[in-house]
């Protein structure tokens, strides 16, 4: 049983590695995603400064958390369907390509929603302690 630990460690290791390489390649280049990472590091600093509620710093940290998901799983999603959608487009492959712009729009919604939800809740939060100031 102690030989797999270590070995269990490598592949947690290599994995972990493995996240923040897509986490790199998603920021390098994705505009959206460096734009709301510049903004929420901001809004992270901004927020240090200001006396928060345990509860404020936890809907600050899962929104904005809960957007980065979402932003990433619609660049992979986008990857994935451009790589797909790249296949020769045969005359019977018209609903599919149709399938996969569906696909990468309700992805872009989904990603929307979520900026949405993160800003509204940000602004609710901070908004109201950067006016008494």
């Amino acid at each position: 049983m102690r030989e797999l630990y270590p070995l269990a460690m490598v592949r947690i290791l290599k994995s972990l590695g493995f996240a923040l390489e897509g986490l790199l390649h998603a920021i390098k280049r994705e505009r959206n995603l460096q734009l709301f990472t510049v903004g929420y590091v901001a809004v992270l600093l901004i927020a240090a400064m200001l006396p928060l509620e345990l509860w404020e710093w936890i809907a600050i940290l899962v929104s904005g958390g809960a957007f980065m998901a979402v932003e990433l799983f619609n660049t992979a999603l986008e990857r994935l369907t451009d790589a797909v959608d790249a296949l020769p487009k045969e005359a019977g492959n018209t609903k599919l390509h149709l399938s996969m712009k569906a696909a990468k729009d309700v992805s872009a919604a989904a990603a929307l929603m979520g900026l949405a939800t993160a800003v509204i809740t940000m602004v609710l939060i901070l908004g109201p302690k950067l006016l008494m100031k």
